[in-house]
């Protein structure tokens, strides 16, 4: 029986159907998996809740440079603040970790966001320090909540596209960051320890928008039963390695947040400022300060964009190598720079850079342990993260001691830290598989 002509098919001299390149093409192309999108709206909550949450985070550091100008604090007091809230978190990181990889935990996005604000809103009210600390540690416990449970929600709702939805999702929190040292003085400074009570409205008004988004709704994954993730080996060594790394930047980054609008202050009111000490005016130095401090943190945003874009496109790996060798050499010019005007040009350089490895460290952790996903991103973006925060009363000490020039000579050592560590990570074991279910 003759073959049956299909329409747009070419017979050849023997009467036999053929197929052409672009036919071949067309059926390879509907043959393939299709590539799973990001779910938008999850993912543009999740770091609206992730900005909502480091902001009290960031509004900390901001509060520790008040208390130290208006309210005769020392570095060490003022770190201790620091070393509650990262404290707490460090605690109960894993726990949290391991809960979301088990449980389905979709109340305790809500629940974190409030609890990140409520305790930071009125504890800042109680005239003892004690009551401060123990107030801030109850701000910690829900930051540490909130991150391992967003970030496997972000795995999940990241679909074929993991980097750039983790990158979104990291902004968030350098969005939050960014905005904290301006906010929190300009708070301060309006209406004292009340203003800090404006935290609470936020965190308030994120809490329902993620209980509406996901704690009535299914798990993300379940709205995929088309493909599912090969089975892969966990690598713990790698995981290992890349945490030295991830904590070793994460002192760098405290160290920077907690005393750079304090050095800025002291180095360019002693410059700029000796030859008219009459006219010498606090507010604009201390401005001056902060305003730096949210440039770096603003200029950690592109940073966190571009090192998405940069792993994409070459590799994770890459990217971490990349970014921590490039910030040691712009790092010493930042903080020892002859000119305030080089120096700020150094400040937003260097954050790019140093953010730029953060959205493809998250995901490594992820590959490395790709059954642990919670557990994984509950060390990267909080435990290992946290341990630099529980550094910083050290760090604080050596400033009262030895000024904080020595300190910033010390994380120029922790970059190097980095730098190594990256250099000797593991390509993953893991790689996204689709199989058919």
């Amino acid at each position: 029986m003759p073959s049956v002509l299909i329409p747009g098919q070419r017979r050849d001299a023997a009467g036999r159907s053929m197929i052409s390149i672009a036919d071949e093409e067309q059926v390879e192309r509907r043959s393939a998996p299709i590539l799973r999108p990001i779910e938008t709206r999850s993912i543009s909550l999740l770091t609206i809740g992730h900005a909502t949450v480091d902001l009290c985070q960031g509004l900390v550091p901001a509060m520790v440079s008040y208390l130290v100008l208006r309210e005769n604090y020392t570095y060490f007091m003022s770190a201790s603040l620091v070393f509650a809230t990262a404290a707490m978190s460090s605690i109960v990181q894993p726990v949290f970790g391991q809960m979301a990889d088990r449980l389905k935990l979709h109340w305790l996005l809500p629940a974190s966001v409030l609890l990140a604000g409520i305790p930071l809103g009125i504890g800042a009210q109680s005239p003892s320090y004690g009551l401060l600390l123990f107030a801030l540690a109850l701000s910690g416990f829900g930051i540490a909540a909130f991150h391992p449970e967003a970030a496997r929600q972000a795995h999940l709702a990241a679909g074929d596209y993991r980097t750039t939805a983790m990158s979104y999702f990291s902004l968030g929190g350098s969005i939050g960051f960014a905005m904290a040292p301006a906010l929190g003085w300009w708070l301060l400074e309006s209406n004292g320890r009340l203003g800090m009570l404006w935290v609470m409205l936020p965190a308030a008004i994120v809490a329902v928008l993620l209980a509406r988004q996901f704690s009535m709704s299914a798990s993300p994954s379940r709205q995929r039963p088309q493909v599912a993730i090969a089975p892969a080996k966990d690598d713990w060594y790698g995981f290992g390695v890349l945490t030295i790394s991830v904590v070793a930047r994460s002192i760098v980054f405290f160290a920077i947040n907690t005393f750079l609008a304090l050095y800025w202050r002291q180095r360019w009111a002693a410059a700029g400022n000796s030859a008219s000490a009459e006219s010498f005016d606090l507010n604009v130095i201390l401005s001056s300060g902060t305003t730096i401090l949210s440039v770096f943190l603003g200029a950690g945003i592109g940073g966190t964009i571009l090192g998405g874009w940069f792993a994409d496109r070459f590799s994770r790996r890459a990217t971490l190598i990349t970014g921590f060798g490039l910030s040691m050499l712009t790092f010493p010019l930042m903080v020892w720079s002859p000119s305030m005007e080089l120096g700020a040009a150094m400040v937003a350089l260097t954050a790019v850079l140093f953010f730029a490895p953060a959205s493809p460290a998250v995901v490594l952790g992820q590959e490395y342990l790709p059954n642990r996903v919670g557990m994984a991103s509950g060390v990267t973006i909080g435990l290992a993260v946290s341990v630099g925060g529980m550094i910083v009363p050290l760090l604080g000490w050596l400033g009262d001691v030895y000024g904080l020039g020595v300190v910033f000579l010390l994380m120029e050592v922790m970059l190097g830290f980095c730098l190594i560590s990256s250099v000797a990570l593991p390509n993953p074991h893991f790689s996204t598989r689709l199989v058919k279910t």
